[in-house]
C-alpha cells in the first residue's frame, strides 16, 4: 500500500490566470495608480509649499511656538529647509515603486511566490525607512530654521512631539508587512523544495 504526500499548491494553476485577472485585475491596477499618484502628490505639494511660501511669516509663526526671535533668518535657510524636503521625495517614490512592482506580480498570476514576497518585504522596509527619515527629518527642519537664533537643542529636539501616534501607526503598518513578506516568502520556499522532492 502506498501512501503520497499531499502537495500544497500557493499560487494558481496556469489555467486559471485569466479567471484570477479578472477577479483582481482592477484592485491591482487601482493601488498602482494610487501608488503612482500619491507620490506625485507628495512631490508637488512640496513645490508648491515652496512656490508659495511666504519665509517671514514661516519665521514668525514658528518664533512665536518656540518663543524665540527668527526674524533675523537669510533666505539661504529657507532654501536650504525646501531643497532637503525636497531630496526625501525619493524615499517616497521607492514605496511607490515597490508597491507598483508587488501588484504587478499579482497581475501576472504570481500571488503566493518569492518575487512576489520580496516585493512586500521591499515595501514594508522603504515604508519604514520613509517612516523614520520622516521623523529625523523634523528636526533637522528645525535646526536649518533656527540655527541663527542660537535655540537650545533640547528645544528643538522635544518640541512637538516628535514621535507621534500616526508615526508609530505607520512604522506598525510597515513592521507588519515586513513579517508578512518574510513568511510569504518562506512559505513559496519551502512549497517549492516539497515540489521538487514530489
Amino acid at each position: 500500500m502506498s501512501t503520497t504526500s499531499p502537495v500544497i499548491v500557493l499560487y494558481p494553476v496556469p489555467a486559471s490566470q485569466s479567471a484570477l485577472r479578472a477577479r483582481i485585475g482592477w484592485m491591482c491596477h487601482l493601488m498602482r495608480m494610487t501608488a503612482v499618484l500619491w507620490s506625485g502628490w507628495v512631490l508637488v505639494a512640496i513645490v508648491l509649499n515652496w512656490y508659495h511660501s511666504n519665509p517671514a511669516l514661516m519665521m514668525e509663526n514658528l518664533g512665536r511656538a518656540l518663543n524665540a526671535d527668527l526674524s533675523e533668518f537669510s533666505n539661504a535657510q529657507v532654501t536650504w529647509y525646501f531643497v532637503v524636503w525636497l531630496s526625501l521625495w525619493p524615499f517616497n517614490a521607492a514605496v511607490a515603486y515597490s508597491i507598483w512592482r508587488l501588484y504587478g506580480t499579482f497581475l501576472q498570476g504570481r500571488i503566493f511566490t518569492v518575487d512576489a514576497a520580496i516585493w512586500m518585504r521591499r515595501m514594508g522596509t522603504t515604508g519604514l525607512l520613509a517612516v523614520l527619515i520622516g521623523i529625523v527629518w523634523g528636526r533637522i527642519a528645525l535646526f536649518i530654521l533656527t540655527c541663527h537664533a542660537h535655540v537650545p537643542a533640547a528645544t528643538i529636539l522635544l518640541f512637538s512631539q516628535p514621535v507621534s501616534p500616526a508615526h508609530l501607526m505607520l512604522a506598525l503598518f510597515c513592521f507588519v508587512v515586513i513579517a508578512l513578506g518574510h513568511i510569504f516568502k518562506t512559505a513559496a520556499e519551502i512549497a517549492a523544495d516539497h515540489a521538487r522532492i514530489v
